[in-house]
């Protein structure tokens, strides 16, 4: 992007019939990765500039847990998460057996009750691979999927949930 006195330099050389380039650095255009999920289709895309890169079959939220539709952004980004069962009252250690598989990225703390919504692996991939209405309001992935899509995004990264 231009900057305000680059803009004016440019104006000002073409509104004299010739334009200089001095002082005007080009930028590489900056990818803008996006996270589209589908609850209709249970299928989450990961997007740049609106093309899509690859989709992947994941599983929402039960009924009685619904996954929350609306735009949100990556809050945080957790390799090799440990998961507390609050229910359960119980400690599951990171790996492939964690409830929350191998990473976790959570869009969306509700202010009501401060239950987190997040993107993240499971230790259960049949939930998966049925694209299962399952889950407690997260988005459940393949272990494997959810590392790709962690390695292509960053906190702030959009998440939009239809």
């Amino acid at each position: 992007m231009l900057s305000p006195r680059s803009l004016l330099n440019v104006f000002l050389a073409a509104s004299l019939g010739s334009i200089a380039l001095t002082g005007i650095s080009s930028v590489a255009a900056k990818a803008e990765i996006e996270i589209e999920v589908s609850l209709k289709e249970r299928y989450l895309w990961l997007k740049d500039s609106g093309t899509v890169i690859k989709r992947y079959p994941i599983a929402i939220g039960a009924p009685e847990t619904p996954t929350i539709p609306g735009v949100y952004s990556i809050l945080k980004k957790v390799q090799d998460p440990t998961y507390y069962s609050k229910s359960h009252h119980k400690v599951f250690p990171a790996g492939p057996n964690d409830p929350v598989g191998v990473r976790f990225m959570p869009y969306l703390k509700a202010a009501s009750d401060g239950k987190v919504y997040a993107v993240h692996g499971t230790a259960w991939p049949r939930w998966v691979h049925l694209r299962a209405a399952a889950s407690l309001g997260c988005i459940r992935m393949l272990n494997s999927d959810v590392i790709e899509v962690f390695n292509q995004v960053e906190v702030g990264t959009p998440v939009v949930i239809r």
